[in-house]
C-alpha cells in the first residue's frame, strides 16, 4: 500500500523522461525555425546589397565606355557610397563581371563555392 502512495505522489522516471524528450523536441524546432529565418534574411540582405553595387556598376558603364568596374572603382569614383557592403551575409565578397552590355554582381552564397545554385546574383 505504501508503494502505491509513493508513486502517486511523484513522477515516475518514464513521465520525466517524456517531459525531457518533449521539451528537446520544442527547443530543436524553435531552433530550427530561427535558422531557417535568418537564412532567408541574410539572402534578402545580400540581393538588396548586391542591387545596390549593381546600379552603381551600370551607372559607371554609362558614363565610362572603356572597361567593366571594380568595387573599389565604383568607391573612388563616388558611384558607390563607402557605407556600402561590399561582402555578403556569408563574408564572401561581391564580385563585378560585365557581360553582354549588363553589369552582374556575383557571390559564392552559404557556402562559400562560387558556381552553385546558393550563389547569390543580380540580375537572376
Amino acid at each position: 500500500m505504501d508503494r502505491r502512495r509513493a508513486r502517486s505522489r511523484g513522477v515516475t522516471p518514464i513521465a520525466a523522461a517524456l517531459a525531457v524528450l518533449a521539451l528537446g523536441a520544442g527547443a530543436s524546432g524553435l531552433w530550427w525555425a530561427e535558422s531557417q529565418s535568418s537564412s532567408g534574411e541574410a539572402e534578402a540582405a545580400s540581393r538588396s546589397d548586391a542591387n545596390q553595387i549593381q546600379i552603381a556598376a551600370q551607372r559607371f558603364r554609362a558614363q565610362h565606355s572603356d572597361g567593366c568596374p571594380t568595387l573599389s572603382l565604383l568607391e573612388e569614383d563616388r558611384f558607390l557610397d563607402r557605407s556600402a557592403r561590399e561582402d555578403d551575409a556569408w563574408g564572401n565578397r561581391f564580385r563585378v563581371q560585365c557581360e553582354s552590355g549588363e553589369s552582374v554582381v556575383s557571390s559564392a552564397g552559404p557556402d562559400g563555392q562560387s558556381g552553385n545554385s546558393d550563389d547569390i546574383r543580380v540580375p537572376r
